[in-house]
């Protein structure tokens, strides 16, 4: 069971609290990349950093932060190049969850889009750990 870093719980140091109280294999977070940072409790790097012990899956979807409004992954406020930089650093090989939330395009449109950018970011990330 994961425990998502959301609503009344987007500060990444509430969440390892609580991590640390529970203390069971089976209880996890899922890491809403977004919501963190979009709240100001923490850049990308200080939630990983305070989150990753416990990370299992995350969320991914990206949005301006002055208007709330949701568009497509890169083309917003949130550095998901960032957090898959991250995850390669801890050879990360868990789930990766998309919102697609309100959007225009349909999913066809959508969801290839998103892949194609964050497979990018991981191809760049990979080959920055080789070289």
């Amino acid at each position: 069971m994961c425990m998502e870093t959301h609503d009344d719980w987007c500060n990444p140091k509430h969440v390892a609290e609580v991590m640390r109280q529970v203390n069971h294999p089976a209880i996890a977070v899922n890491w809403d990349v977004m919501h963190p940072v979009r709240m100001g409790f923490a850049t990308m790097d200080q939630a990983f950093e305070v989150l990753k012990p416990w990370i299992r899956h995350l969320h991914v979807h990206d949005g301006l932060r002055r208007t709330g409004r949701l568009v497509p992954i890169g083309k917003g406020d949130y550095d998901h190049r960032r957090v898959i930089e991250l995850l390669v650093s801890i050879k990360y090989d868990g789930y990766l969850s998309g919102e697609w939330i309100n959007w225009d395009d349909p999913y066809e449109v959508h969801l290839p889009r998103e892949l194609a950018t964050l497979k990018g970011y991981e191809r760049e990330a990979r080959e920055s750990v080789l070289h």
